[in-house]
């Protein structure tokens, strides 16, 4: 893929994806797809857990056989990790012609969206793409920046998400007063463990800006 990828993140939760393959990165995808709240429709020989139990569960179902366009009928994304090139070619026609994204593993000349390398501090998400052209060099990065990424920077934005509900309706939607604390030291507070003193420059922050009103 040469042009330009517009980075976005897909809401997923109760819409059907097809899924087609086998082996250990089927399961990964399905594993990823699942998390995110859809449902599957997967094509594949055999099935392991958790994509078994997800069967059982009644969250996907099981297909067997050759691929037919009709299994895209009400599908939102298809995710295919088979190398078979021939049928990713036909995965690729026919989902172009239903205006469906389609992402298939390690043959990016048949991608209309990439699956990123992901670091997760929920709900903070972290992707990283090189646009199919070095999925190596992505994992290298994930590598990198999980190194560093603090482990509570998830808690961080949970708690962020507490405080902006105490803030007036005017002054939360001030991205200069959340970008004074948050580079004013808050961030390094929390995520060193100093919940106290963070919930201090909160409030104090909060009391400075209703003086000046």
């Amino acid at each position: 893929m040469d042009e330009r990828l517009l980075p976005l993140f897909l809401s997923l939760r109760d819409r059907l994806c097809l899924l087609i393959g086998g082996g250990d990165e089927t399961t990964r995808k399905g594993e990823a797809l699942l998390s995110a709240g859809a449902r599957l429709r997967i094509l594949a020989a055999r099935l392991e857990d958790p994509l078994a139990a997800a069967v059982n569960a009644g969250r996907a179902e099981w297909l067997e056989g050759a691929f037919e366009p009709a299994m895209l009928d009400g599908v939102w994304l298809v995710v295919s990790a088979a190398p078979d090139e021939a049928l990713n070619a036909r995965l690729h026609a026919a989902s172009l012609e239903r205006r469906i994204w389609l992402n298939v593993v390690d043959q990016p000349r048949f991608c209309t969206v990439i699956w990123p390398a992901v670091v997760e501090r929920s709900p903070v998400t972290v992707a990283i793409t090189t646009g199919g052209r070095a999925p190596a060099l992505a994992g290298y990065i994930r590598r990198r920046i999980t190194a560093v990424l603090p482990e509570r920077l998830g808690l961080l934005a949970e708690r962020l998400a507490l405080w902006r509900r105490e803030v007036p309706g005017g002054l939360a939607a001030r991205g200069a007063f959340w970008k004074r604390l948050l580079d004013g030291g808050l961030a390094e507070r929390f995520l060193e463990g100093d919940e106290a003193g963070a919930e201090r420059m909160v409030r104090e922050a909060l009391r400075g800006s209703h003086e000046v009103r």
